[in-house]
């Protein structure tokens, strides 16, 4: 059965995984990660540093975070709600993304490119986490994710360096898993929740992404640019990929017998 949203389908026999098979899936993940060719050393040209540079300071900073917040309101809520491989889900979900910033700034040092301690955009995410609960902080960590698998397309294509093809390659498809561990998760509390709350929360991503579309572009438009991204493919497929991600948050794109079969233990 498809259900249809946005004019987008989406197959509704979908069977949503439980916090144990996340965690088999970070661990499987971490041990089949794609080679990195670090040996080709510095690769890109005075021209791909200037497109970058400050581009990937910020992404690079976002990517490290320690996720005290996240860990904290994800333990809490395990803790409430009997699920406890939950938390350790978050913890490797934590640990890739501090992978990301790991091998961004190998990439950056190798090439001359220094870190940064504080960027406009990452602190406007990291001010929103904060100051939010479990369900906020995962809509919030959507958007950043969102708008880093159309990013990192850009960056993957903005150089010729082997190496930052690679790093981006494998971000993009850790990304996707990202994606859908979180839009799984607020699909699960949605179905707890009800419809009503789950068309607010709805409402409230895409009013978050609409006025964060324009913040990302004056911060990184000469990346996307070099990447061959106009301001109209970029938010064009962001917007699209945020639909898709939409699609994932709505309990009925699962099975329901599973969906509520996992609620209810939780």
């Amino acid at each position: 059965m498809l259900l249809r949203v946005g004019g987008t389908e989406i197959n509704t026999n979908r069977r949503a995984w439980d916090s144990e098979e996340w965690v088999e899936y970070f661990q499987r993940n971490a041990d089949n990660l794609r080679p990195i060719p670090w040996d080709a050393g510095a690769e890109i040209t005075e021209v791909e540093r200037t497109a970058i540079s400050s581009s990937i300071q910020g992404f690079q900073l976002g990517e490290s975070s320690e996720g005290r917040h996240l860990f904290q309101r994800a333990k809490q809520w395990s803790d409430n709600n009997c699920d406890h491989a939950y938390t350790q889900a978050i913890r490797l979900f934590i640990k890739e993304e501090q992978r990301h910033a790991y091998e961004l700034g190998q990439f950056m040092d190798i090439n001359g490119i220094p870190r940064v301690k504080r960027a406009f955009s990452d602190s406007a995410f990291r001010f929103l986490r904060r100051s939010a609960g479990l369900e906020t902080s995962i809509v919030v960590l959507i958007t950043a994710e969102v708008i880093a698998q159309v990013y990192y397309v850009a960056l993957r294509d903005a150089t010729a360096s082997t190496v930052l093809q690679n790093i981006c390659h494998q971000i993009l498809q850790d990304e996707e898993e990202h994606v859908r561990f979180q839009s799984e998760r607020l699909a699960l509390m949605a179905a707890r929740h009800g419809r009503l709350r789950f068309l607010l929360r709805r409402g409230v991503q895409r009013c978050l992404m609409a006025a964060t579309l324009p913040v990302v572009w004056s911060a990184h438009h000469r990346a996307y640019r070099a990447g061959r991204f106009s301001f109209g493919r970029y938010a064009s497929e962001t917007w699209a990929a945020l639909e898709r991600a939409l699609l994932r948050t709505d309990p009925r794109a699962y099975e329901p017998a599973a969906l509520f079969e996992i609620a209810a233990r939780q």
